[in-house]
């Protein structure tokens, strides 16, 4: 009997310790997440933004593939993805009743040993000619053709000839915004990433199809055509606030700050560019033209500013 009540008061402890962590977590975690996200105003900070686009993304280079002419066994001079001057000896090939035939890089340019049959139809002179829905149902599967024996007429390696190369994106209506014509950006592969710019926006049957050009040099490109990356379209540092405090009053767009009376009023903000989520604005003060072409200067927001963080659309102008 006495086993059976210290046994029942160990759960009972047991119990009561489990639900003070249990509120202790909520305490700390979960209910300033609440509050936070609840809260009438929102305090304009300094932060990061970054404006970017997963994706599924095809790279396009200028490459030539090179087939064998005869049948036998090979060894290789030059590793995968290197850089190759003209007249340099790739492989050599020693057929059974015959003498060695060596292969020798035509142009200079990058080698590489991963063939996928696709490398006329993703061509330079043809990437704005690409159908987003043509590219979602082609199977993809870059083959490695390094290896001790070859058959007369297989490919052999082929050559990249050009370092500029490009990445064909995909783009639905909804995130078409992210991306601007001439605009540089940050094409991430992991934890590689290589500079380049948006060269064309294509209008297509499905969506549209942003053409990126880069000549950085990336180790692996040769061998890839269809992967995920990350596109950063912008990286800014700078004011930022949540889009649902934005207002629009007389056509010009800005948010209600509080003042030292508690009052809220209407103030001019200028963005620079949106995530979607977030924008991030000018501080302190821009400069815009007014009806005369003159240049005018607009105070706004400054760091600290305590706005309201969501406007209905019959907010008005509103104090407390």
């Amino acid at each position: 009997m006495k086993k059976s009540k210290n046994k029942n008061r160990l759960i009972a402890g047991t119990a009561v310790f489990l639900a003070a962590c249990i509120g202790l977590y909520v305490f700390i975690y979960v209910i300033p997440g609440i509050s936070g996200a609840l809260a009438r105003t929102a305090i304009v900070s300094y932060g990061n933004l970054r404006v970017t686009d997963e994706a599924e993304a095809y790279l396009v280079r200028d490459e030539l593939v090179l087939t064998a002419g005869q049948t036998g066994t090979v060894s290789y001079y030059v590793d995968e993805g290197v850089k190759t001057r003209k007249g340099t000896k790739i492989l050599d090939i020693y057929p059974s009743n015959d003498s060695v035939t060596g292969y020798y890089c035509g142009y200079t340019g990058v080698i590489s040993y991963y063939v996928d049959g696709y490398e006329g139809y993703f061509s330079p002179e043809r990437v704005s000619e690409l159908e987003p829905a043509e590219l979602e149902v082609l199977s993809i599967e870059p083959e490695n053709t390094r290896r001790e024996h070859v058959a007369a007429g297989e490919p052999l390696y082929k050559i990249v000839l050009d370092d500029v190369w490009y990445v064909a994106v995909p783009v639905s209506e909804d995130r078409l915004f992210k991306y601007t014509t001439g605009a540089a950006v940050t094409l991430e592969f992991g934890e590689e990433s290589v500079s380049a710019v948006t060269t064309d926006l294509v209008r297509k049957q499905e969506g549209w199809l942003a053409v990126i050009r880069t000549d950085k040099y990336f180790e692996p490109f040769a061998s890839i055509r269809k992967t995920l990356l990350t596109v950063v379209t912008e990286d800014y540092q700078g004011l930022i606030i949540p889009n649902t405090a934005i207002a629009v009053e007389e056509g010009k767009e800005g948010v209600y700050v509080r003042d030292l009376t508690g009052a809220f009023h209407f103030t001019r903000i200028k963005v620079i560019t949106t995530d979607g989520k977030d924008s991030l604005v000018y501080s302190g003060s821009f400069h815009e033209a007014d009806s005369s072409g003159e240049q005018m200067k607009v105070n706004t927001v400054e760091i600290y500013d305590e706005i309201l963080r969501q406007i209905e659309p019959d907010q008005g102008s509103e104090s407390e």
